[in-house]
């Protein structure tokens, strides 16, 4: 075991590798933050719970390395410094992880609902964690400085990064029983993310002076970044389904390999009464009833099918088929959750869906254009055939 003089000697001569570390880290986090910023779908939920998670991570890389250039310096002023700069790196522990479940929460649900659920108690937790650190330098709970303004732990200290891997475990553990419910292509990153933090975390925790949670951090961050953001571009941001430019590839995809064997599916899906719904209850209602489409369709649909909101009122779903008799089937299903999920929550109106589709390959399908225009064909034809039987009267 170090004296307390050995510490503060071992703290200084390292302070210029970790300081170096945090540039390093920082450059890592801005570059993420600046191309999220500029991102046209920034906008979604998702990317602004991540934008949120990397600004708190920079934060804290600034607050720690601030840490780390004022220990030992001596001043009043470097011992409010250090005092301060730990009280947020200690909030900045948990806040991140915090906003981590939400995003895995609302990735899996694509339902604010459960973010509102989960506000309060992240909510207190939070608070809880800012008391204690605004009230550190009085009463050595979480942390103390010195009179050489060196930190060090107090007996609470595990208190904040308890409560963040708790975060990270329920997360964690929420995806585990939703794994079915996640592209399986977007669960290994999701499931990875909390696994460098917390080793990270874990061996700044069980080694005094060794700073290795930030860099987990980073490291988990770019992971996501790369592996799962990039594909949130193709992201319709008021659904959370594909959008155009992810439909659109998928179906190239196919039309450029046909399989016979397993044809391909092309729903369109359009919400007949949206027009009616905007100008009699507002534009707010009319998002309600294309967010309830959205909900009605991923439940009725896999998610390793392509469910993309095409334009406007108008979804896509693309699909394969072990046999083409098995689309009726489908449209029965569909049909079945689309009656029975007709009233949003809360919403004065019922919305009615219309549905086409289209078989791939098929006579007259060549192109992905052709793909779509039988589509839609299909679409309305099934429209027009029940405004017609919605003007039959009665008695004939």
């Amino acid at each position: 075991m170090l004296s307390q003089p050995e510490c503060h000697e071992a703290m200084l001569t390292t302070t210029p590798l970790y300081v170096e570390l945090y540039a390093v880290l920082a450059g890592i986090v801005l570059i993420i933050l600046v191309q999220m910023l500029r991102d046209t779908e920034a906008r979604s939920i998702l990317h602004r719970i991540f934008i949120a998670i990397v600004s708190c991570v920079a934060v804290n890389i600034v607050a720690e390395a601030t840490t780390w250039l004022s220990n030992g310096v001596p001043g009043e002023a470097m011992h409010h410094t250090v005092e301060i700069s730990n009280a947020v790196n200690i909030v900045l522990i948990v806040l991140p992880s915090l906003l981590w479940l939400c995003y895995v929460v609302y990735y899996v649900t694509r339902d604010t609902r459960h973010l509102r659920h989960l506000a309060l108690p992240l909510i207190v937790a939070t608070g809880y964690i800012a008391v204690l650190a605004a009230s550190a330098p009085a009463n050595g709970l979480l942390f103390t400085v010195d009179a050489l303004n060196f930190y060090h732990r107090g007996p609470w200290f595990l208190q904040p990064p308890s409560i963040a891997y708790s975060a990270l475990a329920g997360a964690t553990v929420f995806l585990i029983l939703n794994a079915h419910r996640v592209p399986r292509r977007q669960l290994a990153p999701l499931l990875a993310f909390p696994i460098l933090p917390l080793l990270g975390g874990l061996c700044q925790n069980l080694i005094y002076g060794l700073s290795s949670a930030q860099a987990g951090t980073v490291l988990g961050l770019l992971l996501v970044y790369i592996n799962l953001q990039g594909q949130l571009r193709g992201t319709d941001y008021l659904t959370g389904l594909a959008n155009r430019w992810q439909l659109d590839a998928a179906v190239q995809h196919v039309v450029a390999n046909p399989d016979p064997r397993r044809p391909a599916a092309l729903l369109m899906i359009d919400v007949d009464n949206l027009k009616s719904i905007n100008d009699t209850w507002g534009h707010v209602m009319g998002d309600k009833a294309i967010e309830q489409c959205a909900a009605i369709l991923r439940r009725c649909f896999h998610y390793d099918d392509t469910v993309a909101r095409y334009a406007g009122d108008e979804f896509m779903v693309l699909l394969r088929l072990d046999q083409p008799e098995n689309i009726q089937p489908v449209l029965a299903r569909l049909a079945d959750i689309a009656g029975r999920m007709a009233t949003p929550n809360g919403a004065p109106f019922t919305m009615t869906i219309s549905v086409g589709y289209a078989l791939f390959p098929s006579a007259g399908i060549r192109t992905a254009t052709d793909f779509y225009e039988a589509a839609d064909r299909s679409m309305y034809e099934a429209k027009r055939h029940a405004h017609a039987a919605d003007c039959i009267p009665e008695d004939s």
